[in-house]
């Protein structure tokens, strides 16, 4: 008789868990749907206001800063 109570109750809690992170779920997504466009806008205003007072790095060729490699595996 225990296991089966204690089986009912297992179950009702698992039910109770799977209902619960599915509507998080849902809501999550929900959220990130509606957020998407004003985030785009805001990282374009920022990537936009970055390049313009830094011309060199929107030009698409970077800097080669010179130094020695050493590899972190071989390091003792």
């Amino acid at each position: 008789m225990k296991n089966i109570i204690a089986g009912v109750i297992a179950l009702v809690i698992g039910f109770f868990a799977l209902t619960f992170a599915a509507v998080m779920g849902l809501t999550m997504a929900l959220v990130a749907l509606i957020a998407q466009p004003f985030l785009k806008r805001k990282l374009a205003k920022q990537y936009a206001t970055f390049y313009a007072g830094n011309p060199e790095a929107s030009s698409g060729q970077g800097r080669v800063i010179e130094g020695e490699y050493e590899p972190v595996q071989n390091h003792k």
